[in-house]
């Protein structure tokens, strides 16, 4: 049996069954036709649609929902799922994991996203948001002396930049790869372990940056975040 596009998917052993319903679901969503909480058809009705058999289309609807595509319910059905980040951070895990050379592609991702990020929160950081910038720079300067918790605090006053934004998109891909921003912030903040000229250095690139917020002064928060950029890759640490 041929669906409407003319491709064969009757058969249980054809590889393209996954294929075909995977676009179709696909081409719903980025369409409009299909919302998250949305229902799917009937198992009969879409397996009748898609012309693949029901055991096929139970399987591909178990790859789906591993994939967080869509949500069984027994006794409902199966809905559509609103996007889960984890599932965005664990391909990106996956991604970067086999594909090590992607790190440091990663790394200037960062920089992109914070530069543009900086620039609107000098527009929208709000009293919420400022505070969690003081918060995170007084453990920057707090932490010298201990990697893991410096790390933490550090990686914590960038992320409060993009959240300043205000930008969803901007805070979706940072969040989607925050452990390894994580990853990368400690493993830089031991390099500088024992050089408290270099912390210093670093710790009052962060005040500067903060002061450039504050002042709503964006060529020069993004112009003091790149100077901590170039520092921070020249000494080990960003």
């Amino acid at each position: 049996m041929r669906n409407p596009r003319g491709v064969d998917v009757k058969s249980e052993t054809n590889p393209r069954v996954f294929e075909v319903t995977f676009r179709m679901f696909k081409d719903q969503i980025l369409n409009g036709e299909l919302r998250p909480g949305d229902k799917l058809l009937p198992e009969r009705e879409l397996s009748q649609k898609l012309g693949v058999s029901r055991a096929s289309l139970r399987e591909v609807m178990r790859v789906l929902a591993l994939l967080g595509v869509v949500e069984i319910k027994p006794g409902q059905g199966a809905f559509v799922r609103k996007p889960d980040l984890h599932m965005l951070q664990d391909f990106f895990g996956l991604v970067l994991a086999m594909e090590p050379a992607l790190y440091e592609h990663l790394l200037e991702a960062r920089m992109a996203i914070e530069c543009r990020a900086i620039r609107l929160a000098c527009r929208y950081a709000g009293p919420e948001v400022r505070a969690q910038l003081i918060d995170a720079l007084d453990k920057i300067q707090h932490t010298v002396d201990d990697p893991d918790l410096g790390a933490e605090a550090d990686f914590a006053f960038h992320a409060a930049i993009v959240e300043a934004s205000g930008n969803k998109v901007l805070k979706l891909i940072y969040e989607a790869i925050a452990s390894h921003l994580r990853r990368s912030h400690h493993e830089r903040r031991e390099a500088v372990a024992g050089k408290p000229d270099i912390i210093d250095s670093l710790s009052g690139d962060h005040v500067r940056v903060y002061d450039a917020i504050i002042a709503g002064d964006p060529d020069q928060a993004e112009a003091v975040l790149k100077e901590h950029f170039v520092l921070a890759q020249r000494t080990g640490r960003s």
